[in-house]
């Protein structure tokens, strides 16, 4: 029982739009909102870009960069709070930490695919040269 929650966790952090798109269709279907659906849905699989991420990053670089990502969280939390707090001089730790973790969202799903398609290249150009 171990071993299935595991693979299944392991297939959402490797391919995490199906992940997505399973607590997508999930939550569309429980809810019945689409708009709720899709912003659960991004709160959800956030986890899942940014260990994606972290793991595409090591096998490029070769080492741990988690440092990197978890610097990049704070400094996006600081950022949101800025502008709110420049936009409103009232800062909501609920909103700031609502739009700072859809940011990174954004980011890490951006981050993500181009790793991807930088590993495809890396390991293309690096098994014919071999």
């Amino acid at each position: 029982m171990v071993n299935f929650f595991a693979s299944i966790a392991a297939t959402f952090v490797t391919v995490p739009l199906l992940g997505f798109l399973l607590v997508y269709i999930i939550s569309r279907f429980i809810l019945k909102n689409t708009r709720k659906s899709f912003f659960l849905s991004v709160d959800v699989t956030t986890v899942f870009f940014l260990i994606a991420v972290h793991y595409l990053l090591l096998v490029i670089v070769g080492k741990s960069m988690l440092w990197l990502i978890i610097l990049f969280l704070i400094m996006s939390i600081l950022f949101m709070g800025f502008v709110t707090w420049r936009k409103s001089r009232e800062i909501e730790m609920m909103k700031v930490v609502r739009k700072s973790w859809r940011f990174v969202f954004l980011t890490s799903t951006v981050a993500y695919f181009v790793l991807l398609l930088i590993g495809l290249v890396h390991r293309i150009f690096t098994t014919t040269i071999n």
